[in-house]
């Protein structure tokens, strides 16, 4: 039994307890209840009520994950918003001008009034959003978009693709066209630019079939076919297809791939990986419009014909006619090739002073492309019967 006097100061300190928390209102009571249910974990220590400082780990734990949640109406208005998001993809192997044509068709672009607002087109010629989900560029927007740590997430991971998206053609009436025209292949082994998949060197030992059919290449700089399924139900895709005499194509860079024998089985092995893919993919399954259409660079040449009118003539159509193909409304262009210039590479003195076996090499590989590339181009167009 208790001591009397050990009962006597228990029943006093009750008691105390009692009328304690009787002259607490509410918020007192409630804080009171937190502070006693308290682990005692939180404290420094347990004789005072100072803070203990949280791990590392802890610190982590609390901070708010990323949340890619989309609202079903965002998704929806993203789909919706699909006339007014273009992708132009210039499209071609190593050597056909692409540098040439992006100021070309950029030029066209800022060309254009949508016809039903009266705004005029808002045009990327450097689409970092679009450059971050195709190849794997500009770490600093995955992050933003809440991929962090690791490595870049795969290029159609829907996630990233409506993040780009949104990051490209905000919802704000405009049409937003991105210009896009990284080659096949592109860069070399040691690029610092973090694609998915850099230059590989085993390349160099395969015939161009074998790398037509290496998943390494398949995915370098970028899986076409992923990409355009990824994108298409929010954006309007749309390749314009370089084609540049062979011979010329690989003179334009006679030092990479440590020969011309080299560079040339890995241009032929990336132009099959081309041409398999147009042959699926005639059509945009979303609007039923064609996905891709040619252009023929020697046709764009000034050395290709014989009198100035007919160079402007030529060029004329062939703006008149991508922009019909992109379904942009003004189809004349005064000044669109004011920065264009002509290559000075003559091919032909490149080969004569190479050893005659490079040269049968080189004209045999020039055979073998024969019903490969250029695939053809629009019937009746004359612009678009390309030189091989």
């Amino acid at each position: 039994m208790l001591q009397p006097t050990y009962f006597l100061a228990a029943t006093a300190l009750i008691g105390s307890l009692l009328l304690f928390t009787r002259s607490m209102n509410n918020d007192d009571l409630v804080n009171f209840r937190q502070l006693s249910s308290s682990s005692i974990t939180e404290y420094n220590d347990p004789k005072t009520v100072a803070p203990r400082q949280m791990t590392l780990r802890e610190q982590q734990q609390q901070q708010p994950q990323p949340n890619f949640e989309f609202e079903f109406d965002i998704t929806e208005s993203l789909i919706e918003n699909r006339p007014n998001c273009q992708v132009v993809y210039i499209m071609g192997v190593e050597g056909t001008a692409h540098h040439g044509l992006v100021p070309v068709l950029e030029t066209l672009a800022k060309h254009q009034i949508d016809p039903a607002t009266q705004f005029e087109y808002i045009v990327d010629v450097d689409p970092k959003p679009l450059k971050s989900g195709l190849f794997g560029w500009h770490r600093n927007l995955q992050r933003k978009w809440g991929f962090k740590g690791g490595d870049t997430p795969p290029m159609d991971h829907p996630d990233l693709v409506r993040s780009v998206v949104q990051s490209s053609c905000p919802l704000d009436g405009k049409k937003h066209v991105m210009i896009e025209w990284q080659s096949f292949p592109s860069g070399l082994e040691e690029d610092r630019r973090k694609y998915r998949v850099l230059r590989q060197r085993e390349w160099l030992s395969m015939t161009p079939r074998e790398i037509a059919a290496d998943e390494e290449a398949l995915r370098h700089p970028a899986n076409m076919t992923a990409f355009v399924e990824a994108y298409s139900p929010y954006a309007e895709i749309r390749f314009v297809v370089l084609n540049r005499p062979f011979l010329e194509t690989i003179a334009s860079n006679p030092d990479w791939d440590e020969s011309l024998i080299g560079h040339s089985n890995i241009i032929r092995g990336f132009l099959l990986i081309l041409r398999n893919f147009l042959d699926v993919h005639h059509i945009d399954g979303v609007d039923g419009r064609r996905l891709w259409s040619m252009v023929c660079v020697e046709r764009i040449m000034a050395k290709f014909y014989e009198r100035e009118e007919d160079v402007i003539a030529a060029r004329a159509n062939i703006i008149a006619y991508l922009a019909n193909f992109l379904g942009w409304p003004v189809g004349e262009c005064p000044y669109c090739f004011d920065q264009w210039h002509d290559s000075t590479k003559d091919p032909m003195e490149m080969l004569g002073a190479l050893d005659p076996k490079t040269v049968d090499t080189l004209f045999e590989h020039l055979g073998t492309l024969e019903g490969v590339w250029p695939p053809p181009g629009e019937s009746g167009v004359e612009e678009q019967q390309c030189m091989v």
